[in-house]
């Protein structure tokens, strides 16, 4: 298993600044890290970057349609803030007392201002529709109708990638990950490094395992819709099974 130090290190030798035999110094480290935690936010921004989806959840509070989500000060959620919530069926759900799950519709800003009435005085047990405000530093999630039951809510997000917080950190990663890190922090080194050569290889090496690593994080997507939409008593065709159903 890598560390980060190891990994800049690498990133310093494929620049042809360091040997290898050769021991960086104290500020070419430092910086090197700060530009290694520079790149992985940025790559937490990237949906095919970050190999797991977070489900996180919260037990509603009757009366109370907006909760904040973070960890600075004292947030209704004390977990990770998401940089997006998933769309899409199955990104959100309640789920009540004894299991049953009930189907919550992310949507977009400009879908959640077309809602008429959006104060507290419009309620239900089961509250269907959420949209993320991913306000700094913490986000807000909005729900409507207002909820009168302590239902809890489950939502999906794209799992961050952490930074690593000294050279001697472990990389717990999956398998491509270190290969793409060396070689892009190699080009994100590369004009902070006085007579660095970044060269052809170098960016084919990088453009390669990073789509490399976004192949492995691919995720398939059934499209869905509403049957009762459908115009015509036909049963509809599945292309993954070969019948008419």
């Amino acid at each position: 298993m890598s560390t980060a130090g190891s990994i800049i290190t690498a990133s310093y030798q494929m620049l042809g600044y360091t040997g290898a035999n050769e021991t960086l110094s104290g500020a070419d480290s430092a910086l090197g890290l700060d530009q290694f935690n520079k790149m992985l936010d940025s790559w937490s921004n990237e949906n095919l970057m970050c190999y797991t989806i977070l489900e996180q959840s919260v037990v509603m509070t009757p009366g109370k349609n907006s909760y904040t989500i973070g960890k600075v000060g004292t947030p209704d959620i004390n977990q990770t803030r998401p940089i997006r919530i998933m769309e899409g069926p199955g990104s959100a759900y309640l789920q009540d007392g004894s299991a049953n799950n009930y189907e919550v519709t992310v949507v977009t800003h400009q879908i959640w201002n077309q809602i008429a009435n959006r104060g507290t005085n419009t309620t239900s047990n089961i509250p269907d529709t959420l949209w993320y405000d991913p306000q700094f530093p913490n986000g807000v999630i909005n729900l409507w109708p207002t909820p009168t039951i302590g239902y809890t809510l489950f939502f999906d997000s794209y799992q961050q990638l952490a930074d690593a917080a000294t050279l001697v950190t472990q990389l717990s990663l999956p398998p491509g990950y270190e290969l793409a890190l060396q070689s892009n922090l190699a080009i994100l080194l590369g004009p902070f490094v006085k007579g660095a050569l970044v060269s052809q290889d170098i960016k084919d090496i990088a453009r390669m395992s990073k789509a490399n690593v976004k192949r492995s994080n691919k995720r398939t997507n059934i499209a869905q819709y509403d049957r009762e939409l459908s115009q015509t008593a036909q049963p509809t065709y599945n292309i993954y099974s070969g019948r008419y159903r």
